[in-house]
């Protein structure tokens, strides 16, 4: 047998296998229901209040909820994986929050709902960091920000097939029953994550299961080696929290803060602002697939502008883009006057998807850097740190943006003008962090 190489070091020669294209397949759909069940509630709101007779802000409060959940299971989530394995952290997450979709669809106001959907929040936050953490580990560095790329689409990629399914869905299901059917989804898919895939060679070797590591890795090496565990910065090692982590902590948490707010503050309400601006609840959802599809866009091209650009001016730019296309969306939505024109329409579908885009990029770009630049013993709580600061900007949005929209007497010019304040903030990441993620030449 061979010296002892790190597992790293044994794939990056070799071609990507089938089992290595399975595990992010699988995992890259148990993030698309994630995202499909996070955003149902938000795309199917209009129905809700209609039945309930309730305002849009006190129905902030079951908008805001699952945010709130989600705030702790993207850190706890994170710490869990670190501990037992990003494979049953990761499968715990994903039944966790397709029962409790299934169990919100017998709620009938909104107190109830909204504590069921801190439950599920719970299981949205912990499945990304593990998710990331567990493909990527597994796939050798010269593809990790495609793959991170990829897996960035899965909360997009979710909105836009709800955007699709629902019109189809609900006059036979109603709300209810695409609660039930969604939930039920992700159950199953739960299921067969557990019985498919394995946990990372990667994370067997720094619990010191060398036999466990071995046995796993032959799913994808040549031959049989000997394995080493990768060696971290001793300053680094296990401390999330240590003085060496601090830049790379802030910056990440406070644009992770900042873009989320942006993404899940137009992703709550933008149907709601829309309709009061005149639009049908058809033409909303159209901005809202056009918002959605445009992101699944820019986190693919994220990955390839990170290899190209390095992290830093990808940062810087996209960050930059999407401040310029909030102004316009938001001095746009303020000339609509009774009923929208075509010209108007195409106009926001236009910003809608503008911002969605260059959002996208910055997210990903982040779950990149957090991804590459987290020492693997706390991969998964450097992933959840950052996405858990990302939750509690969405939290904050998704919970004001009612009431500034009502504040407003429905105009969201307030609204649009707090979201280009954090595209400012967003840019944080790009300036503050010293060690970035650098082109690939």
């Amino acid at each position: 047998m061979s010296s002892p190489i790190t597992y790293g070091a044994a794939i990056e020669r070799q071609p990507l296998r089938g089992f290595q294209f399975l595990i992010v397949g699988l995992v890259m759909a148990g993030l698309v229901i994630d995202g499909l069940d996070y955003q149902l509630l938000a795309l199917v709101a209009p129905v809700i209040l209609e039945e309930w007779g309730v305002d849009r802000g006190s129905f902030g409060t079951a908008m805001a909820a699952a945010l709130f959940g989600m705030a702790f299971g993207a850190a706890g989530g994170g710490w869990v994986g670190d501990r037992i394995g990003r494979l049953r952290a990761l499968v715990l997450a994903v039944v966790l929050f397709g029962a409790a979709t299934m169990a919100a669809s017998q709620t009938d106001g909104v107190q109830s709902l909204a504590a069921l959907r801190v439950l599920g929040g719970v299981g949205f936050g912990a499945a990304g960091p593990n998710a990331i953490a567990l493909a990527t580990e597994w796939c050798p560095a010269r593809v990790r920000t495609y793959v991170v790329s990829l897996l960035a689409i899965g909360t997009p990629a979710g909105g836009m097939i709800g955007s699709l399914a629902l019109p189809v869905m609900l006059p036979d299901l109603g709300w209810r029953g695409v609660f039930v059917a969604l939930g039920l989804l992700a159950v199953v898919l739960g299921v067969v994550l557990l019985l498919v895939l394995r946990e990372s060679p990667v994370w067997l070797l720094r619990k010191g299961r060398v036999d466990d590591a071995r046995d796993v890795a032959r799913r994808v090496l040549d031959k049989d080696i000997e394995l080493a565990e990768e060696q971290s910065d001793a300053e680094t090692s296990g401390r999330l929290f240590s003085g060496a982590n601090l830049r790379l902590n802030v910056g990440i948490g406070l644009s992770f803060a900042a873009l989320t707010a942006i993404v899940y503050g137009l992703g709550s309400w933008m149907p709601s602002f829309l309709t009061a601006a005149g639009f049908t609840l058809e033409q909303a959802l159209r901005a809202s697939f056009a918002f959605n599809a445009c992101s699944i866009a820019g986190a693919l091209a994220a990955g390839w502008l990170v290899r190209v650009a390095g992290s830093r001016a990808t940062m810087l730019g996209s960050t930059g883009l999407t401040v310029v296309l909030l102004v316009g969306f938001g001095l746009a939505l303020e000339n609509v006057a009774g009923t929208p024109s075509f010209a108007a329409r195409f106009g926001v579908d236009a910003l809608a998807a503008g911002v969605g885009a260059f959002a996208s990029v910055a997210v990903t770009t982040l779950y990149a850097m957090a991804a590459i630049l987290y020492p693997p013993e706390i991969r998964s709580s450097g992933i959840g740190l950052g996405t858990t600061m990302g939750r509690i900007g969405g939290i904050l949005m998704s919970f004001v943006g009612g009431y500034l929209l009502d504040f407003a007497d429905g105009s969201a010019i307030i609204l649009f003008g707090v979201l280009a304040l954090c595209g400012l903030l967003a840019t944080t990441a790009g300036w503050l962090v010293r060690e970035h993620v650098v082109a690939a030449g």
